[in-house]
């Protein structure tokens, strides 16, 4: 195997092939198995890929079934001189890191959804605070970035509850805490409502910004970085709105 293989393609596989099916096993990838006749009646209908993907998918359908799985240690050979390998290193491992990350939105979306999120939310708040952290005061531009890490976070958690929902839904992946609590408390009215909420706070943050402008003969103009924030909750207020419907189609509630 080459030492790409081995020390870093494979390794990096297994680990998110752990991660994402909360599995223990020490090679996903290898292409030595055996099964039972029982095994195979009960995974079989559930396998579609065509390409090296195919071991990541066996596991994962078993994984699922709830089989048991155990590993054998097994010699791995040179290849007979002459012998061409089928392994394309890039895009078999692409096919492999893709196959495993859309079957899993918490790796995908959520998580990385959080964290842009989080960073915005944070950002925002240590420009507006009373006090600095450090000695360079934070400005317009640490604002607009904080406003759009926060948006972008904001998307791409939808992004991984719309996976999760559409999953669940499909047969891809099992239900869990977070698709239990979708089901049972975000429908479509709490979802829309709430959007509405936001997107009036912006709203009515924007008409009093306006309003002071008018008042003061077009004279002063409001502070960017409140303009941005009323800009940002009118943003996130509307995709809050849009999403819950959105979510409400994929999962078939009210």
């Amino acid at each position: 195997m080459a030492p790409s293989h081995q020390y870093i393609g494979n390794p990096f596989l297994t680990w998110l092939f752990n991660k994402a099916n909360k599995s223990n096993l020490s090679d996903t990838h290898s292409g030595f198995r055996a099964f039972t006749r029982e095994a195979y009646e009960k995974i079989r209908t559930d396998l579609k890929t065509a390409g090296m993907e195919f071991a990541s998918e066996m596991l994962e359908v078993a994984i699922k079934n709830d089989l048991k799985i155990a590993e054998v240690p097994i010699t791995y050979y040179p290849r007979a001189e002459g012998s061409e390998p089928n392994l394309n290193s890039f895009s078999d491992g692409w096919r492999h890191l893709k196959h495993i990350l859309l079957r899993t939105p918490t790796l995908l979306f959520l998580i990385p959804g959080f964290i842009l999120f989080a960073l915005g939310v944070l950002l925002v708040l240590l420009i507006w605070a009373p006090f600095n952290l450090w000695t360079i005061r934070l400005g317009i531009h640490s604002m607009i970035a904080g406003c759009l890490l926060t948006i972008v976070g904001y998307q791409i958690i939808f992004l991984g509850l719309f996976a999760k929902t559409y999953g669940v839904h499909h047969g891809i992946g099992k239900r869990d805490r977070l698709t239990e609590f979708i089901a049972k408390h975000v429908t479509l009215a709490r979802g829309s409502t709430l959007g509405l909420v936001v997107f009036l706070l912006g709203f009515v943050f924007a008409l009093k910004m306006s309003m002071n402008w008018v008042s003061s003969g077009y004279r002063d103009l409001p502070l960017i970085d409140q303009d941005i924030a009323a800009f940002t909750l009118l943003v996130i207020g509307l995709q809050t709105v849009f999403y819950s419907f959105f979510l409400s189609v994929i999962g078939g509630g009210e």
